[in-house]
């Protein structure tokens, strides 16, 4: 037992590390190119900052706890701080789905023809960015109240009579036990359908825009270039990538959390995986993110090159 722990211990501290530096590189990317490279500013900025921030602090509120119990911390922390951390990381999780999918429309109506239905949202929807995180924080603040007041710090008593249980924290049973936790884990699954239904809506759409275009531009290419070295190709792979990474990694932690939540024989070993993949995505975002980031390079030196037509659309989608 002693060595899964260790294990699953450096495992959480590398996803952390790795995360958190990755988000905060991107973090101070976006506030140097909004203070010193205004000129290089673009509309999907905001909402990447943004997202980067919800990446942080989720690694910090799961993870951290993680490592510090794998490495043999044990009930450090009280209720109140229990109550605190889980409901800043469910905010910020919920946060995360629902600027995620942001992020994937706002990709969607830029890379949009100025001749589509689109055309009149395109232009209007980057003013209401603000308005739209404020919606965001409200709704998923409100939804995670009754976190506060069903979770407990994890003590030495019998699990048997909790609703779930993890190695740091417990959700206690009610009165009204399996009508309130049904209802609440509903809430919160069809509030993640919805955003990732807008999510796969929206990367479809961009996909079908890629594909249109590589066979409008096709016959620039010579001969000797395979389709998958195309820009457009490469450009519909690293979406198809982000968005697969976010619905694969968040489903399984869903389908784990509601396993865990109405089996009777309870293990707090499965909140233990399931809190890792629920951190891979905040992990790995900013790693595809910062390879597909074409403006990091000009904030070293100028290209000589002009870039092509198909640039621009491809780099209007990878990074709006």
């Amino acid at each position: 037992m002693v060595s899964s722990e260790l294990f699953f211990g450096v495992i959480f501290f590398l996803q952390c590390a790795i995360g958190f530096i990755g988000n905060s590189l991107l973090f101070m990317f976006y506030v140097c190119i909004y203070f010193k490279k205004p000129q290089q500013k673009k509309p999907m900025d905001l909402i990447l900052a943004h997202l980067t921030l919800a990446n942080i602090v989720i690694l910090l509120t799961r993870g951290i706890p993680e490592v510090m119990f794998c490495f043999g911390m044990r009930h450090f922390l009280d209720d109140l701080a229990c109550k605190a951390l889980m409901y800043i990381y469910r905010v910020a999780r919920g946060f995360s789905v629902c600027t995620t999918s942001l992020m994937s429309m706002f990709q969607a109506l830029i890379i949009s023809p100025h001749n589509s239905v689109l055309a009149s949202i395109k232009v209007r929807a980057p003013k209401y960015t603000l308005h739209y995180f404020l919606f965001f924080w409200i709704t998923n603040a409100l939804i995670y109240i009754s976190v506060i007041e069903a979770t407990e710090a994890t003590k030495n008593s019998t699990i048997s009579r909790y609703r779930y249980v993890s190695h740091i924290y417990i959700v206690r049973s009610t009165r009204n036990d399996s009508y309130s936790a049904g209802a609440f884990m509903f809430g919160i699954i069809f509030h993640d359908l919805i955003f990732h239904f807008l999510i796969c809506l929206s990367s479809t759409h961009i996909v079908l825009l890629l594909y249109r275009h590589s066979k409008q531009v096709q016959h620039i290419y010579s001969n000797s270039h395979s389709p998958r070295s195309f820009p457009e190709v490469k450009a519909t792979q690293t979406i198809l990538l982000l968005v697969t990474c976010f619905v694969l990694f968040y489903w399984i932690n869903n389908c784990i959390i509601l396993y865990e939540t109405f089996n009777f024989e309870k293990h707090a070993e499965l909140d233990t995986i399931a809190s890792f993949f629920g951190g891979c995505f905040p992990a790995l975002c900013p790693l595809l993110q910062i390879v597909s980031e074409s403006r990091i390079p000009k904030l070293h030196f100028t290209p000589g090159k002009a870039q092509r037509p198909h640039k621009d659309l491809m780099d209007g989608l990878v990074n709006p």
